[in-house]
């Protein structure tokens, strides 16, 4: 989302919601239940309502009247969010200098807004630049540790050192660094229950860290995580952030073949989706429900998900949801014996991963374009088919057990041993391997 409320206003309307109109106050609400990065600089300045009126919690602290001194520090922190947009732009233009930069030594750098605006950019990037992500996590932790405790009232400074820690930990998270992830973790978590209301901020955590057990496959511990975010965010109101708790909660359930228990819980999303008509998690439900459905063997539910998926997602994206969706129509029409109809669009989706270097999902796919081959009685087709997908895997670096698994397919399909549950052993393993890429493929017995 490019359009931003700005942080003076949230400041505002945090401390005194009168001082905005009615259209505003509802503007700004429905923007921050579907923007993260605004609803976290609204948990920032927010404190309870009960605090608020308790001149006991706040005057000791700022030494003047409640309102004036929460007006004061939501100007101040707009002011300081001004500066550090100022003294931090050269070097976010060129990330590698944020790495090279001693930000706790530079007295310019030594600002609540620095260490918010990094944890910002760490957020932004995070997804498709985790290590650009993690530079700038780093750094803002090094600003917030370095600030004086008492830098704001009601020792609101531990947000900002918590969403660093939090920032580095999903970075880690999306390379892999799993133990170093919940060493962060532990680190945001301690920091954020030095809050006077730490009941989001600790949801957060408790999400992040769901979805760390879910990469390590420790699905047990990640329901359990997965659903204390999602009470965590429904008791502090935050509707958005629970969908995606519960979302993470299906996955789970999904990804451990308990497709009974994953099913209802996309239907709640969706339903929440068609409720407050938003585009985005009706196209996200809509996909799981395909891939539920597909498991199910229900190929009429599931073309019809998908289709209703795919439509929302060429309007509203992300592009790569949207090749996914059309990989899960190319999977009915497989599975739905019509192979040569299936092989077609399996190419057209491999090539889509390759383009976008989603060398995981390549594979995949092209294992079910082996499959359809296979159907077809083509089985020849496949060699050179797993040579490419070998070719693939071989300019990505990926690992020994990767390549092991593609040649096992192109060794069996030169000799006519090929079977599905060749197909299907692979397709688990590489699967498995791409969160664990020390996995050693194992072929599967063959019947003597």
């Amino acid at each position: 989302m490019d359009d931003h409320i700005p942080k003076g206003e949230l400041a505002l309307y945090a401390f005194n919601p009168a001082a905005v109109s009615p259209e505003r106050g509802a503007a700004i609400r429905n923007h921050t239940a579907v923007c993260f990065e605004c609803q976290a600089d609204l948990d920032f300045v927010s404190v309870r309502e009960a605090d608020l009126g308790d001149s006991d919690v706040w005057e000791p602290v700022v030494g003047s009247a409640t309102y004036d001194s929460l007006m004061a520090l939501g100007a101040r922190i707009t002011e300081e969010d001004r500066a550090a947009e100022q003294v931090l732009a050269p070097l976010l233009a060129n990330p590698a200098t944020i790495a090279w930069t001693n930000f706790a030594t530079q007295k310019r750098f030594l600002t609540g807004g620095v260490a918010r605006k990094l944890t910002d950019a760490a957020h932004g990037v995070c997804e498709n630049e985790p290590i650009v992500a993690l530079t700038y996590a780093d750094a803002a932790i090094a600003v917030a540790e370095a600030l004086p405790k008492e830098t704001y009232p009601s020792r609101a400074i531990y947000e900002v050192i918590g969403s660093a820690w939090k920032e580095r930990a999903n970075a880690l998270r999306l390379l892999g660094e799993f133990r170093e992830a919940l060493e962060s973790l532990k680190r945001a978590e301690r920091a954020y229950r030095e809050l006077t209301d730490a009941g989001v901020p600790l949801a957060t955590v408790a999400f992040v860290r769901a979805a760390v057990f879910y990469e390590q496959q420790r699905l047990d511990e990640a329901a359990d995580m997965a659903e204390i975010a999602e009470r965590g965010f429904a008791h502090g109101g935050e509707d958005d952030r629970r969908m995606k708790a519960l979302y993470l909660r299906a996955n789970v359930h999904y990804e451990s073949r308990n497709i009974a228990a994953a099913m209802p819980l996309y239907r709640r999303v969706l339903e929440y989706g068609e409720n407050r008509t938003d585009a985005e998690w009706i196209a996200r439900a809509s996909y799981a429900l395909g891939n539920c459905f597909i498991e199910e063997r229900d190929l009429g539910e599931a073309s019809m998900y998908f289709h209703k998926a795919l439509v929302l997602f060429r309007e509203v994206g992300p592009s790569t949801e949207r090749v996914r969706t059309e990989w899960g129509i190319a999977r009915v029409l497989l599975h739905g014996g019509k192979p040569a109809e299936a092989i077609r669009r399996l190419r057209d989706v491999t090539a889509e991963f390759e383009q976008r270097q989603m060398v995981t999902d390549a594979a995949l796919a092209g294992l079910d374009t082996a499959e359809g081959l296979l159907v077809s009685g083509q089985m020849r087709q496949i060699v050179p088919l797993a040579r490419h997908l070998f070719t693939i895997f071989h300019k990505a670096a990926m690992l020994t057990g990767a390549l092991t698994a593609i040649s096992y397919i192109k060794e069996a399909a030169a000799a006519g041993t090929l079977t599905k549950e060749d197909l299907h052993v692979v397709r688990a393993f590489l699967r498995r391997a791409e969160r664990h890429p020390d996995l050693v493929f194992a072929p599967p017995p063959k019947p003597v």
